[in-house]
């Protein structure tokens, strides 16, 4: 891929790693470039182009690699130069490899979950006039050797036919283990162990304060042993003092002469969990002839006498009194 800029001098090396800075890599000794030139913005094109060309030849609806998405990631690109042939005297670019580490969920030939992180091929791509002549194989060992993996251990999002092809044939990736998700992985991924995450730096601040410091730590406080919980009752067996009290009737039911001793076969009690509290004895009922001797028997009642004192008949004395008049004087009146 040629552009309108020289290649040659942005890119002096005939395999330049970018990282998500995108800074041109420094330059040798005794090559000028013009003034007021940016040369980051002259990457940025490069691997703006390089994606589009890499979407085109695997029929993508839009590119996965971009200035953007290398600023905003932490993806590194393998960019590889023509050395050989200088159009016009700016150079040309072959291809490009772009790799990065993801955390992915993949199953292993148990169909277990695993949880890793390995070296993804995230885009590979080749020019179209120069495929086949050893460039893409030269472009992917020298990842290898920089990276410092096996070509089992790596993981390819999307991979074309074109490209495991390519692994079957230089590197004998053949036997893939199936997933669900986008990701190909091949036989012997597992075998390798992946290196566990870095421990935090807070962590590690707080190992190295502890090596250092020879204080011994405060021992800790020991809390007071929690009290055994008694055996709740259940709330038809509480006792309540109020439902023990014997409600007293009204008068005259309670003139009934009580029971001086319990009964010698008290009622049976129910056979419910717990069994409901005991109520008071409650006297018998009065029946209605005593209920009226009673009646008789009592005092008048004090508003009965006041009445009768009011009485324009006047009191049994006064009528005894009339009575005893001769005839003619009562029946004058």
């Amino acid at each position: 891929m040629e552009f309108p800029f020289d290649v040659d001098a942005l890119l002096p090396e005939r395999i330049t790693v970018l990282d998500q800075h995108l800074r041109p890599p420094a330059r040798r000794p005794g090559t000028t470039t013009p003034a007021r030139v940016d040369l980051q913005q002259q990457i940025m094109t490069i691997v703006d182009e390089l994606g589009k060309a890499s979407a085109k030849a695997q029929h993508l609806p839009a590119p996965i690699t971009s200035a953007s998405r290398m600023q905003s990631n932490r993806h590194v690109m393998y960019v590889l130069k023509d050395t050989s042939a200088r159009p016009a005297g700016k150079g040309a670019i072959i291809g490009f490899l772009k790799v990065g580490y993801k955390k992915l969920f993949v199953l292993d030939d148990r169909e277990a979950h695993n949880e890793v992180e390995p070296l993804c091929i995230l885009d590979f791509y080749i020019h179209e006039s120069v495929q086949r002549h050893g460039h893409g194989r030269e472009l992917f060992q020298y990842m290898l050797q920089k990276e410092r993996v096996e070509p089992h251990q790596l993981a390819i999002d999307r991979p074309s036919q074109k490209l495991l092809k390519f692994l079957n044939k230089h590197y004998n990736l053949e036997t893939t283990v199936p997933q669900v998700n986008n990701f190909v992985i091949f036989e012997g991924f597992f075998a390798h162990q992946h290196r566990p995450p870095a421990p935090s730096l807070r962590a590690t601040r707080h190992s190295r304060a502890a090596a250092v410091d020879p204080t011994p730590a405060a021992p800790a406080r020991k809390l007071p042993p929690k009290r055994a919980e008694g055996d709740i009752k259940p709330y038809s067996s509480s006792d309540r003092e109020f439902l023990k009290v014997a409600v007293e009737p009204p008068w005259p039911l309670n003139r009934a002469p009580r029971r001086a001793t319990p009964p010698a076969h008290p009622p049976p009690r129910s056979s419910s969990l717990g069994n409901s509290p005991e109520r008071g004895p409650l006297r018998p009922f009065v029946p209605e002839q005593e209920l009226l001797r009673s009646l008789r028997l009592c005092p008048p009642h004090p508003t009965a006498r006041l009445l009768l004192a009011t009485d324009p008949g006047g009191s049994p004395a006064q009528r005894r009194r009339t009575s005893s008049l001769p005839r003619s004087d009562e029946s004058r009146y």
